[in-house]
């Protein structure tokens, strides 16, 4: 009712003047940009058809986390490196609600991709990314 309400209000031109286009220029190959490394395999590779496209996603991002665990120097009595990632985390760069975000480490650790390891109460998850390439 109060869409209705509006719109009789601001009339159809107002409302589609209420939402905020954003402007894209063109690239012209002088940006630097960063990326996240998608492994071939996740994509090509039969046993990986069932993954979803959020957890590929998620899996590259753990990925590029690696790298600032081992500048951090977080690695085990074993010798293999781990993330910490919370949930909360993963809510806010992949804009999902918890039990998406629970939903998708329990799908990489099924796939084989991932191995959680608890610490305690209120300590967060150690998270061992494995290859998969």
């Amino acid at each position: 009712m109060r869409n209705l309400e509006k719109e009789q209000r601001l009339g159809r031109n107002g409302i589609e003047n209420l939402c905020i286009k954003p402007t894209f220029n063109y690239c012209t190959g002088e940006e630097q940009f960063t990326f996240f490394k998608l492994p071939k395999c996740l994509v090509d590779a039969a046993c990986f058809l069932g993954l979803s496209i959020d957890a590929k996603l998620l899996y590259a991002i753990f990925l590029d986390r690696v790298s600032l665990s081992i500048k951090n120097g977080w690695v085990d009595e074993n010798g293999r490196v781990f993330i910490y990632y919370s949930v909360i985390n993963i809510c806010e760069i992949l804009n999902c609600g918890t039990q998406k975000a629970c939903k998708l480490l329990d799908e990489l650790e099924t796939f084989g991709a991932l191995e959680r390891r608890r610490q305690g109460l209120g300590k967060p998850n150690k998270l061992y990314l494995k290859k998969v390439f």
